[in-house]
């Protein structure tokens, strides 16, 4: 195996002193000796640093790592909201269970709307994959969504995430990248409410 499957995006083991932090960039790389020291330390540099980190984020090398990010943020937002929901009510609630077969599509979906948006609409430069990448990374957020009240703020840093990364790998204005971001949360709102309707209170 390769040190590029453990590689989880960003090596934060040198950034100079803590005053000189903020203007070191993050480099690519590896992140810890094992998997979830590399996690943690890439959710640490989305979430705290991610003006340096998108602009030293790689734009290519496979999906499977940045996947492998998504999942490991969104599968902390599942459970955490299978546990609250059994909690509360005794009974696990049936759009849970569909959300968990369809979480790893979404990031490619996701991702190929604000492509088509960010490139094709918006005259972007960056590709599919970049694109990709920002979305996976931007789901680090997912680790506190499931928190009463803080879900919404972490939800709102989300699309301020989405917007930096897209507005770094497509060398677009932020401006244009809210517009793809919010366009693209438009419509999966859209297809979340015309699902939750559909299956009932």
């Amino acid at each position: 195996m390769s040190n590029h499957n453990l590689d989880l995006g960003l090596d934060v083991s040198d950034q100079g002193s803590p005053d000189s932090r903020d203007s070191q960039p993050v480099r690519p790389g590896r992140a810890g000796a094992d998997l979830l020291g590399g996690f943690l330390e890439t959710a640490k540099g989305v979430l705290s640093r991610p003006k340096s980190f998108f602009p030293t984020m790689p734009v290519e090398g496979g999906f499977a790592t940045p996947h492998l990010f998504f999942l490991l943020c969104t599968g902390v937002f599942i459970l955490a909201s299978i546990g609250m929901n059994l909690g509360e009510s005794g009974e696990l609630d049936p759009r849970i269970l569909i959300l968990v077969f369809l979480a790893p599509l979404l990031p490619f979906v996701d991702a190929a709307l604000l492509y088509l948006i960010a490139a094709r609409l918006l005259g972007g430069t960056g590709s599919y994959e970049a694109t990709f990448r920002v979305v996976c990374y931007a789901s680090a957020v997912n680790l506190f969504t499931w928190v009463p009240l803080v879900g919404i703020l972490a939800q709102l840093y989300e699309i301020y995430l989405a917007a930096l990364g897209l507005s770094v790998v497509h060398r677009i204005g932020i401006g244009r990248a809210f517009v793809a971001v919010g366009c693209t949360a438009t419509a999966f709102l859209a297809l979340a409410l015309a699902f939750m309707l559909s299956m009932g209170p």
